[in-house]
């Protein structure tokens, strides 16, 4: 499948997400390469795109033995394929995708930081154990392939702690969302009506949290909040939408855990029509400890959702406070009720925070512009050989 000088192969190597950069490989094949993707996931909406799409085993938690089979089955794969370009994101496969990558003898090797992860952002006795290993993986990582960070914070902390070569890194912000189409996609006002009477939200004011089900994300803050904020603004509803973080009765537990702690939020479970979610909100909440580039506040910028989102790295890089957005502490439940109820309370000053999010997003994180930065990290990481 090695593709030939005039359009190198690139393939985005991710877990159960991969999917959601579908329309940056069009844009990579637009601008002269061949693309595929390598996941966790189905490859339903690979084969719909026309996308060629390889399947390997890979968990988001951690899991020593599993962890090690999905290297095999990347290593068989890179092996046996040897595109020209590989890029790594994600966590588990930014690190392993670079490694094995060189073993195979592939010339451009490109991975994504998109966080730092439980590793280093939690302050249980496992995380704290594994960080020494955490860091000398993220080394050997970095030595055999171009970083990429998604935001300045990330860089920094790599930089300052030697886990990545001076020279060896840039900043691409986000995967990039295609603004307009993003746009095209919401549904019109008869559709969005249908929606809010289905959904129980016919004359009630709307925060919507889109995120995967995990602590540190901020969930149980977003739980508290909300029962704050009813009480100040009763015809306020919470929407919680985002599959489980982790699989099993351990997940299921938090989700009945917050549903207990909060009667307000109404869980819908992962949805593919969050153009729609997020175009009958009044307001879009990421309350999260860290991320790397989180794209759900780069999508609600896009369709003029001012956000309420946590002054963290990843966060801040899209939410500029009491301008397009609200920042506020993190793990801190009343400032984040005190700012949706601001909000909430100023209609007015809701669509100027929209009308600049939108300009903003345009701006810094449109598909087409981050596709460029993209491509010409590939031939620069071909012509010098990592």
């Amino acid at each position: 499948m090695t593709g030939s000088i005039s359009r190198p192969t690139v393939w985005h190597i991710g877990g159960d997400d991969v999917h959601k950069r579908i329309p940056l490989l069009h844009a990579l094949r637009d601008r002269g390469f061949d693309v595929a993707a390598v996941g966790s996931e189905d490859d339903g909406e690979f084969l719909a795109q026309g996308i060629p799409y390889f399947h390997y085993n890979l968990k988001r938690k951690l899991t020593p033995w599993s962890d090690l089979r999905s290297c095999r089955e990347l290593s068989t794969l890179l092996k046996g394929q040897r595109p020209d370009i590989v890029h790594g994101f994600d966590p588990k496969p930014a690190i392993a995708t670079p490694i094995l990558a060189q073993r195979a003898g592939i010339r451009g090797r490109i991975r994504t930081i998109t966080g730092l992860g439980f590793v280093m952002t939690s302050d249980s006795p496992v995380a704290r154990a594994l960080r020494p290993v955490y860091r000398q993986l993220q080394r050997q990582a970095s030595a055999s392939s171009f970083t990429i960070f998604q935001n300045s914070d990330d860089q920094a902390y790599f930089l300052q702690n030697g886990l990545v070569e001076e020279g060896r890194e840039e900043i691409v912000l986000s995967s990039g969302v295609d603004v307009e189409k993003l746009r095209s996609e919401r549904p019109e006002t008869e559709q969005l009506e249908k929606m809010r009477q289905s959904l129980g939200l016919d004359g009630k004011l709307v925060v919507t949290m889109i995120s995967r089900v995990d602590e540190n994300k901020g969930i149980r803050e977003f739980a508290e909040a909300a029962d704050m904020v009813r009480r100040e603004i009763e015809n306020t509803a919470f929407l919680l939408v985002g599959p489980y973080a982790s699989e099993g009765r351990q997940a299921a537990q938090f989700v009945e855990q917050i549903r207990d702690q909060s009667e307000t939020i109404h869980y819908l479970g992962p949805r593919k029509d969050i153009p729609a979610i997020l175009s009958l909100s009044d307001i879009c909440a990421l309350p999260s400890y860290r991320e790397g580039l989180p794209r759900v506040l780069v999508e609600a910028g896009a369709l003029q959702v001012p956000c309420v989102t946590t002054d963290v790295p990843g966060c801040r890089d899209v939410v500029l406070d009491d301008w397009n957005g609200r920042l506020v502490p993190p793990r801190n439940s009343r400032a984040l009720a005190d700012a949706m109820i601001e909000l909430l309370s100023d209609q007015t000053r809701r669509t100027e925070m929209g009308q600049r999010s939108y300009q903003y997003v345009k701006g810094k994180f449109d598909l087409s512009t981050v596709a460029d930065a993209y491509a010409e990290i590939y031939l620069r990481a071909l012509a010098n050989g990592h």
